[in-house]
């Protein structure tokens, strides 16, 4: 990889990963207005009889948006549920392979989420559609968020995918020994 192309390279995952962290931390401040407006919602209900019109689609919206805003922090954590019965018995090489393999179909189940998502988003802006709601709001704003939220899965997975063939690559030349010279 020369040298402009490492740069770039390493430029664009820093941004992934400040978009990353900031989707994370705007997901934790999503969950504190979550708790607000449910709290309101049960002050307004029961102790005022005046229930919002509002209060569960807003709800709605931010465990939508919260779920696709941390997903790919987590994944980069390792904080996805994982299913290791096969996994634990396999040699770390294996495992390393197994990863890597998990990591790529990831990626491209991803893909095919980021494509129809961004389609169906886009048919929502250019027909104008609407969700028929107590506060009606413009469907690509519910619609958005998910190939929003898949394209920084996809680069993720494919992170790992590359970082675990990196881990392979260089097992694989630790397996060989150190090179000898010519004396």
């Amino acid at each position: 990889m020369t040298h402009k192309i490492k740069k770039i390279t390493i430029f664009l995952l820093k941004i992934h990963d400040g978009l990353c962290d900031g989707c994370y931390h705007a997901a934790a401040w999503m969950m504190l207005a979550l708790a607000l407006i449910i709290s309101y919602e049960v002050l307004a209900r029961y102790f005022f009889n005046r229930p919002t019109l509002w209060a569960a689609d807003f709800t709605d919206y931010i465990m939508l948006y919260s779920t696709f805003f941390v997903s790919a922090w987590l994944l980069k954590r390792q904080g996805h549920i994982n299913l290791t019965i096969w996994t634990d018995k396999l040699s770390p090489r294996a495992k390393l392979v197994s990863n890597t393999i998990n990591s790529l179909i990831g990626a491209i189940v991803c893909g095919f989420v980021i494509w129809y998502g961004a389609r169906d988003t886009w048919d929502a802006i250019a027909k104008n559609m609407w969700l028929a709601r107590p506060v009606p709001v413009p469907k690509f704003f519910v619609l958005g968020v998910i190939p929003f939220g898949f394209v920084l899965l996809f680069v993720q997975f494919l992170r790992d995918a590359f970082k675990h063939l990196g881990e392979l690559r260089a097992g694989s030349k630790e397996e060989k020994g150190p090179v000898r010279g010519n004396k």
